[in-house]
This record gives structure tokens, sequence and C-alpha cells, in this order.
């Protein structure tokens, strides 16, 4: 509604100065029309300006909250898969476990020198010790895993919110 009523001024002071220009009204009444039409379109911009800081600032506290909302539903995700991993209910799988990258299968198979002659040895003794690996082990390692995982999501989260805070201060 500013906005149009900008346009509107904006068009009555045009037609002021081509009024002038055609010589309908001389440069005395010109002034003293424009200078009520300014004091509104003053009056109008500032309007327009506190206005879109409240648009702005509701956006952004929009925004923060859909993230707030976000954070809290995957943190609770992560916490039921804690809990039931803890409990030692079978954990739901979401995603295949990773394959290890060729570069790590053979900066782990090479000795000292370079050579690949302890990889097979190497590959036979870990899938021994998976073997004997109690289950509580692999809990273990799953909670780790999924603790790593929380962190660097509130970690991603702080980032956003910093991020929310900067626009914040800068509108």
């Amino acid at each position: 509604m500013l906005k149009l009523e900008r346009q509107i001024l904006g068009s009555a002071v045009t037609t002021i100065y081509e009024s002038h220009t055609k010589g309908v009204i001389s440069e005395v009444e010109r002034d003293r029309m424009l200078e009520r039409y300014k004091g509104d379109l003053k009056k109008l911009e500032q309007g327009l300006e506190d206005n879109q800081r409240i648009v702005d600032l509701y956006d952004l506290e929009m925004e923060r909250n859909e993230l707030i909302k976000s954070f809290n539903t995957k943190l609770a995700e992560l916490d039921a898969r804690l809990k039931s991993l803890k409990s030692g209910s079978p954990p739901r799988p979401q995603k295949p476990p990773q394959q290890p990258t060729q570069q790590s299968e053979q900066s782990q198979g090479r000795d000292s020198s370079g050579n690949e002659a302890s990889r097979h040895s190497n590959k036979e003794s870990t899938q021994e010790s998976e073997s004997t690996k109690p289950k509580d082990d692999e809990d273990q390692q799953a909670i780790g895993d999924s603790e790593k995982r929380i962190d660097q999501i509130r970690d991603e989260i702080l980032k956003a919110m910093d991020r929310l805070e900067q626009i914040e201060g800068e509108g």
C-alpha cells in the first residue's frame, strides 16, 4: 500500500513539473506544491523503511524457527537411535556402510619400504580380529559414530545461527 502511495505521489510531482514546463503554473506555485509533496514522500519513504525492517525481521525469525525445529527433529532422531543402540535392540540401517577408499587400502597394506608384502597378512589379521570382536565393541563404535554426527550437526546449526545473527545485525 505504501509503495502505491509513493507511486501516486511520484506521478503528482511529475505532473507538477510538466505543468510548470507547459506554462500552466508559475515557478512559485510549482515550488509551493512540490514542498508539500516532497514532505509526504519523505514520510512515506521512512514508513517503507520501517515496514521493510519489520518484514525482514519476521522472515529471519521464521527462518530461525524452522532451523531450530529442524535441529530438534534431527536431534530427537539421533537420540532415539542412540537409545536403541544402548538398549541393545537392533539398529535401523539408514545408510549402507561406507567402503574404504582405494588409497586407504593401499596405505594400510604397505610396509615402511613401500612394498605390499604385508598386505595379505594385514587383511587376514583384520578379518580374524573383526570376527572375534565382541558385539559391545561394535555398539560402542556405532555410538561413537552417532556422537560424532551429532557434534557435526550441532556445529552446522551453530554456524547457521551465527549467520542469522550477522544478517540481523546488518538489517
